[in-house]
């Protein structure tokens, strides 16, 4: 099933494509972005060993919230990439990436075969086809490398919730998205040869509703899940 997400649609938020979306997002992203729903997913891991690691590629890096955690725990050398200008204009304040490149997930650019991680978080919720995304992955990793997948939970999205923010004027945006179940991954990742060896899903408890009493009604469900592949 790869749907696109206007079916499921319980809010009827204002659309905007992918740049254009986190065009508008990315001078405030990382203070509305709940680090609950990926960077604490990645602490999560057992099956990654991030200060062994040399070389990792961010695809969809957005502001850099995740190559900053990244050179935080070790690894030394991060490449980003991001199909949103405004995107990498923040994430090159974080000064943490050896390079920044403008390109689609799918479509790198990249020499292959350079690196020890390949870690996409929020990203595959947004493209059409996943199997030419863990194709380039595969194309990047280094062999017994590792692919690091976080997105949002496709349950959400099945729920009618897509990805979405306010503007400063209080308006509630969504950004497209396409539905991928978990199936999908697994044909996809299995069709590029990677084989999964770890999943994480983040569920709404009481400490975000805490924070947030507007989540009180995602209470309990899957909201963010993470994957981990090997090329073997």
């Amino acid at each position: 099933m790869i749907e696109r997400f206007a079916a499921y649609d319980s809010r009827g938020y204002r659309t905007l494509d992918v740049v254009e979306g986190y065009s508008a997002w990315a001078s405030f992203y990382d203070d509305t972005t709940d680090d609950r729903l990926d960077i604490a997913l990645l602490g999560l891991l057992t099956t990654v060993d991030w200060s062994g690691a040399t070389r990792a590629v961010d695809l969809g890096c957005g502001t850099g919230r995740i190559g900053y955690w990244l050179r935080a725990h070790g690894v030394g050398h991060v490449d980003g990439v991001d199909i949103s200008r405004a995107m990498l204009g923040q994430a090159a304040l974080k000064a943490v990436y050896n390079s920044l490149s403008s390109a689609d997930v799918a479509f790198t650019g990249l020499d292959g075969a350079g690196y020890n991680l390949v870690v996409s978080s929020l990203a595959t919720c947004h493209v059409d086809k996943l199997l030419p995304f863990y194709t380039e992955a595969v194309r990047l990793l280094r062999p017994g490398g590792r692919v690091i997948l976080v997105d949002y939970h496709p349950f959400m999205l099945l729920k009618g919730v897509p990805t979405h923010f306010d503007t400063p004027a209080g308006e509630p945006i969504a950004i497209r998205n396409v539905i991928h179940l978990f199936s999908d991954h697994v044909r996809a990742a299995r069709g590029a040869g990677l084989e999964l060896i770890e999943l994480q899903e983040q569920i709404v408890g009481p400490d975000w509703i805490a924070e947030n009493p507007r989540m009180a009604h995602h209470a309990g469900h899957p909201i963010s899940f993470v994957m981990v592949w090997t090329s073997g």
